[in-house]
């Protein structure tokens, strides 16, 4: 029977608050023979001077919260604080011992399947099992016993001989007791001697003013005349004295009397004691979440005052208690697992808790075989949270000669509701070497579009005159990525090992980056060295950053030139070019429509062809082109939407009359007319024709 842990709630009492709770002592009866025992039924006979052994089975019911309540076949989650068991052994057996266990304790189980264990344990085990040679009682202290469970103690005893006498019967009730509720357990009865022989009953009765909770009495007893019978032990109820039992029919000496031939009855009666108050209470606002202390209680003068069984370290919901305190009493010291009993004063007590709540340690260590000799000195002090707090790592120590590997755990955590124990590595540490990373653009341009790819050459040079190790690249840029290569492995797309390179020696890695649809974004790409190794006891010097980077830019510019004339109406047949310098030597593209506009440029543009009748510009236009994409031209108004910049352009008209006073194109203009009015005369001449030949028919 194994120990249970118990380690439920110190405050399994609330759980009890308004709930139903029952102890039942019963007894079971064995018959010891030298192998072997046999269960006996009740009122059997027995061997004289020969082993009895008999079990005392505690079985708690209860109904929890949730209703639910216990039974043979169920447990409910209703938890006992201490039950008090005792049990007179009957007058004539003679005590031996107790049934001892493997492991020296004695644990419940689930009284459905005894082979499960269950919550619940006799304090102290075997070791806590007490005999009272002159009470000739058994008495031992159950905890934590769950509804729906039983512990089971063994108490070996032998017969005597009857010697003259001719039957002798042993009658045996125990008493269990939790606070100020008690019950007897069911009477079981053995004898040895004759099975006829005349029995004589002993009746035990309560007379006057009974208490509630004073504890249901056996039923009636049998026994032989002439036999030593042992009377039951007294009735102990808080706030009552009791007188102890009484009879008229025989005289009873040492707790037992001479059976009669003849009906015995034994009365006991109770007297209620001038009483006060026991009141707990708990300082200050720090205390368990829904905890509440015990209720008030009453005690008589005298009574044994059970105090709550919190015990100070006891830890309960993140606090942990302090201990109790009076002003009105001196309280009995805290010893092990014993209950603290005080005598109850003729006035009120109050006794008063304090919690705290529990802060937990982060503890730091070092570990490995490499450890400096100032160890002591750089481990950083012990730390105290509460559990949720946020929890920052201490810095790393240092010391000359050895480098720190780093704390094994993450930098940053909640403190959970326990001790965290920190682990840190040394090395020992012969300087440190820094190799060289840079960067370019392979296929360099002013910008790239949607769709472009942007290559990289990353060259890592080991300016060592020893071979390095391990060499780990990041690609820092979102979209950027690693492609394959010789010399170095691709671990993912952010990721490069470059396995070694030698001594004064460089490794080049390749890397790319498309452009997306971005109007207009400055791109600077980084990639940075994270890590290498040595083979010697030298280290990268982490003291300075090892990365490089490139800026580029992605742009999705265009232009699209309106032409129009006078009244601005559309003219069509015009044509521009646009150049990158400034000398006009560097073309772009020739039309209207333009793309390719790389942010931060000035781009030239001039009209090549001007519409029929209307003249060339005169100027090459500036065409300015911001960070952010904008696009602008001096003089003009230009909308800028979605990266396209639309501008309109407006054309003069060729001069009728040249400027250099030749006849121009008036003879042109005079022989048109000439022309008109020949053909109109022509017509109207036709036109009599054809009259005056229609009146000739006629």
């Amino acid at each position: 029977m194994k120990k249970k842990s118990g380690n439920k709630d110190k405050n399994n009492r609330s759980l009890l608050t308004g709930l139903f709770c029952l102890v039942i002592v019963g007894l079971i009866v064995y018959k010891i023979y030298p192998s072997y025992s046999v269960p006996l039924d009740n009122d059997v006979r027995v061997n004289e001077e020969s082993n009895l052994t008999y079990y005392l089975n505690i079985n708690y019911d209860g109904k929890d919260r949730t209703v639910v309540s216990s039974s043979n076949t169920t447990k409910s989650e209703v938890y006992s604080d201490y039950i008090y068991i005792e049990d007179k052994i009957p007058t004539g057996l003679l005590f031996k011992g107790f049934v001892n266990t493997a492991d020296g304790t004695i644990g419940a189980v689930d009284r459905g399947d005894t082979t499960k264990g269950c919550s619940g344990y006799v304090v102290d085990g075997v070791s806590g099992l007490m005999y009272d040679e002159d009470t000739r009682t058994v008495s031992f202290k159950v905890k934590e016993l769950q509804a729906g469970c039983k512990i089971s103690v063994g108490i070996q005893t032998t017969t005597p001989s009857l010697g003259d006498k001719k039957r002798m019967d042993f009658y045996n009730n125990a008493l269990a007791k939790e606070g100020s509720f008690g019950i007897y357990s069911n009477t079981v009865h053995t004898y040895i001697g004759k099975r006829d022989e005349t029995l004589y009953k002993v009746k035990y009765q309560y007379t006057g003013d009974v208490p509630d909770n004073a504890p249901p009495l056996p039923n009636d007893i049998m026994y032989a005349g002439n036999t030593i019978v042992g009377v039951l032990n007294n009735v102990l109820i808080d706030g009552y004295d009791f007188s102890g039992w009484s009879s008229t029919d025989v005289t009873i000496h040492d707790n037992s009397f001479t059976m009669p031939e003849k009906e015995v009855t034994l009365t006991g009666s109770f007297v209620k004691k001038e009483t006060h108050d026991v009141i707990y209470s708990i300082e200050g606002s720090d205390k368990p979440f829904g905890f509440e202390p015990p209720k008030r209680k009453n005690y008589g003068l005298g009574d044994d005052v059970k105090m709550d069984s919190l015990k100070v370290g006891d830890e309960v919901g993140g606090y942990r208690f302090l201990g109790w305190k009076s002003d009105d009493i001196t309280l009995p010291e805290e010893v092990g697992d014993k209950s603290r009993i005080f005598t109850m004063p003729n006035k009120d007590v109050t006794i008063t808790g304090k919690f705290e709540r529990i802060r937990y340690k982060v503890i730091y260590k070092f570990q490995g075989s490499v450890i400096p000799p100032n160890s002591d000195t750089l481990l950083p002090v012990e730390e105290y949270h509460y559990p949720g707090d946020n929890v920052t790592l201490a810095e790393n120590p240092k010391t000359e000669g050895y480098k720190f590997l780093g704390w094994y755990s993450n930098s940053k955590f909640k403190m959970p509701d326990e001790d965290v124990v920190v682990y840190g590595e040394w090395q020992v540490f012969g300087g440190t070497f820094s190799p060289e990373i840079q960067k370019e653009v392979v296929n360099k341009k002013d910008s790239y579009s949607n769709g472009e790819k942007v290559s990289f050459q990353i060259t890592v040079t080991n300016t060592e005159s020893y071979a390095i190790h391990e060499v780990m690249l990041e690609e820092q840029t979102e979209g950027s990525y690693f492609v394959e290569g010789d010399f170095y492995e691709v671990l993912t797309e952010n990721w490069v090992e470059i396995p070694t390179i030698n001594p004064n020696s460089s490794v080049i890695v390749k890397a790319e980056y498309i452009a997306g649809e971005e109007v207009s974004k400055k791109v600077e790409n980084v990639v940075k060295l994270q890590g290498a190794n040595s083979e010697g006891d030298t280290y990268l010097d982490e003291s300075m950053e090892h990365k490089a980077s490139v800026n580029f830019y992605v742009a999705n510019l265009g232009m699209v030139i309106h032409k129009v004339g006078e009244g601005n109406h559309p003219l069509d047949g015009a044509e521009f070019t646009l150049y990158k310098d400034e000398e006009l030597t560097n073309e772009m593209a020739t039309g209207l429509e333009f793309s390719g506009f790389a942010p931060g440029h000035t781009y030239y543009l001039k009209e090549i062809k001007a519409p029929t009748g209307y003249k060339l510009l005169d100027k090459v236009l500036e065409v300015d082109v911001t960070e952010d994409g904008i696009i602008s031209i001096i003089g003009y108004t230009v909308s800028n939407h979605d990266g396209i910049a639309e501008v309109t352009i407006a054309n003069e008209r060729v001069d009728i009359l040249p400027n250099t006073g030749g006849v121009g194109v008036l003879p042109f203009v005079i022989s048109g007319l000439i022309l008109v009015i020949v053909g109109s005369v022509g017509v109207v001449l036709n036109k009599r024709r054809k009259r005056n030949h229609e009146k000739s028919k006629n």
